[in-house]
């Protein structure tokens, strides 16, 4: 009997470029390939490889850890929630302490061993994996561990604690090195005292959050493990324990291609410098984080999908431990329906979606093959340049990371203004009176900024949503005030059918800065839309009509309005074409429409609505 796969016959893709080359509508066939902000070349459809790579797994078998962050200011009060997410399902911890540039302002306040054991009380370190989050603090710690293990007798037991400790990171954040430890001394203590974690940690968040691409992330992060080796090695210790002491980090955020292949290739990546050493390849430890460049103030709620999108992408890419931002973080200080939720996405998708039941799943899948060569070509290029200007160290003192991500960054920041990289909730379908979310603790001024404090300007650390909060953030101010948003006046001529689709992108498009459409069922004229408006109070108005609308009425729509005493009119129509340079004569300030500088517009609408500025 045939097989359903042979009752359909083999295409090749000759055969389907011709097919889709035919619906182009004279578009050229390379208008489907996309491209990353790094200039990596996406194309629309990938064969299968011949020779599938090699497979990208964890250091265990199983499912990855699920890793609670640990960062209420107080150590009995993150000690409580802990044990109530351990209870709950995680099986690790991410102690993130206060002053630590992760912990956004709030987190544990550890100043010695009795606060850490206070954080710690009646939780097994022999039977959950721990990374500490401290910054520069990440080898203070190391001895109050060493003495509350032997306090517990704990000494016995493997204790799986990572402590983090990310030197490089720290001068990308802040322009300074800190000052060297003994490195060496403190593998032997843990070591002595029963650990088996990791004390180094090549850190990829202060580039994804200056706005690194995937490419860029990962040759800091190469670059990083690297520089590392060369200190452990020098302070006395084998290749074979410098590279125990190391674990990676890898921002996990929400394009679910790009991310995943991330993951895969940071284990081919790393492959390759261990053999590079001499040394035969092993798996490495992966931690990874929900990212919190796509984290938003707005909507917050759609947070919990980008998390766990997140999640998807590292689980099935082979991340070891993975730990999620609570979906309030970028508000302020999580409670506890908020952590619940960060840890039960990883349940959910553990348990029920069983995404942990095939190691690494992508493999052998002509896409994420593809992509994890590129990335992979693409980070280690840059891991040599890194390597032929000194290491990594001497590149981010010659500024040579920087200026590659500040290249991509500001390419991000572009199609974040034009809203071709959109941000559902802040700018795609923001809602203005959307109800407040519970936070413990409202987030501190300037708790994200790092100081310049070293001999260049340091990594900066944004997210995406940043922007349009700005301009969200002052029509709240006026609506705290007054009880109104600033307003913009909808012209709508001719029937509903007819101008819905304008207005309705009109209504979005300035919603994401605050601003409230004033909307009517439709004028007969432009006359009766410009008397409408001088009743209504606004300062600025938008023509919003159907597509195939005469040009003579919109010309005379915006001379109405202007003699109305608009002080800017725009004009809602998804393609100016031709008509654009007579609309611009006749009073029309911009086109709001796909592509347009949205960002631009907006603030400009945004402080004439508020009075900021003339017309």
């Amino acid at each position: 009997m045939a097989g359903f796969a042979d009752t359909f016959p083999p295409v090749s893709e000759a055969q389907w470029r011709r097919l889709v080359e035919g619906v182009l509508d004279g578009r050229p066939f390379d208008s489907l390939v996309s491209t990353t902000f790094e200039g990596m070349k996406i194309a629309p459809l990938y064969q299968r490889p011949k020779n599938e790579s090699t497979h990208a797994l964890r250091q265990h078998h199983g499912p990855w850890k699920i890793s609670q962050r640990m960062d209420h200011p107080e150590p009995e009060a993150a000690n409580q929630m802990a044990r109530a997410d351990l209870d709950g399902g995680a099986d690790a911890l991410t102690l993130t302490i206060a002053q630590a540039h992760a912990a956004r302002g709030f987190g544990a306040r550890i100043d010695g061993e009795r606060d850490l054991d206070a954080a710690l009380a009646g939780i097994d370190l022999d039977l959950i994996s721990l990374r500490v989050d401290a910054g520069a603090r990440a080898l203070d710690l190391a001895p109050p561990f060493a003495a509350i293990a032997r306090n517990r007798s704990l000494t016995s037991a493997s204790l799986d604690v990572d402590f983090g400790h990310d030197p490089v990171g720290h001068l990308a954040r802040t322009g300074v090195l800190p000052p060297g430890r003994g490195v060496a001394e403190m593998h032997k203590l843990l070591r002595d005292t029963g650990f088996a974690g990791h004390l180094l940690l090549a850190d990829g968040r202060p580039y994804h959050e200056a706005g690194a691409g995937e490419a860029q992330e990962l040759g800091c992060v190469i670059a990083t493990g690297v520089e590392y080796l060369r200190l452990l090695e020098a302070d006395g210790l084998s290749l074979e324990d410098a590279r125990g002491e190391i674990a990676f980090l890898l921002a996990a955020d929400a394009d679910e291609f790009l991310s995943l292949a991330k993951f895969r290739a940071l284990r081919l990546l790393w492959a390759r410098v261990e053999s590079a050493c001499g040394l035969a390849p092993k798996p490495v430890r992966v931690h990874a984080e929900t990212a919190f460049r796509m984290m938003t103030k707005y909507d917050p709620f759609v947070n919990i999908l980008r998390t766990a999108m997140g999640v998807f992408c590292a689980g099935v890419g082979s991340a070891d431990a993975i730990t999620v931002l609570p979906f309030t973080l970028a508000l302020g200080l999580p409670d506890d329906f908020a952590r619940r939720i960060a840890r039960n996405t990883q349940l959910i998708l553990i348990h029920e979606a069983k995404l942990s039941k095939v190691a690494d799943p992508a493999a052998g899948a002509g896409s994420f093959e593809a992509l994890t060569e590129e990335l992979c070509k693409c980070a280690w290029s840059l891991f040599q340049d890194f390597e032929a200007h000194g290491g990594m160290i001497s590149s981010l003192r010659a500024g040579v990371p920087q200026t590659e991500i500040a290249a991509a960054a500001a390419a991000r920041r572009e199609a974040i203004a034009q809203r071709t990289l959109s941000i559902t909730g802040t700018s795609a379908f923001p809602h203005l009176a959307e109800a407040p979310v519970n936070v413990l603790e409202p987030t501190p001024v300037g708790a994200n900024e790092s100081p310049a404090a070293g001999d260049y300007v340091p990594l900066p650390s944004r997210r995406d949503a940043e922007p349009y909060e700005r301009l969200r953030a002052a029509s709240d101010e006026q609506f705290r005030k007054t009880g109104e948003w600033p307003k913009i006046f909808l012209a709508n001529l001719g029937k509903p059918q007819g101008f819905a689709a304008a207005a309705a992108f009109a209504v979005n498009f300035f919603a994401a800065a605050g601003i409230e459409a004033v909307s009517y069922e439709g004028f007969e004229t432009p006359q009766e839309a410009a008397d409408a408006f001088r009743a209504s109070g606004c300062k600025i108005a938008c023509i919003c009509t159907p597509q195939a609308v005469s040009m003579q009425t919109l010309l005379e729509a915006a001379r109405a309005l202007l003699g109305a005493g608009a002080a800017r009119v725009y004009l809602a129509r998804l393609d100016p074409g031709a008509t654009a340079t007579a609309l611009r004569e006749a009073g029309v300030a911009e086109f709001i429409c796909a592509g347009a500088d949205a960002l631009s517009i907006l603030e400009d609408t945004l402080s004439l609505a508020l009075g900021e500025r003339q017309s």
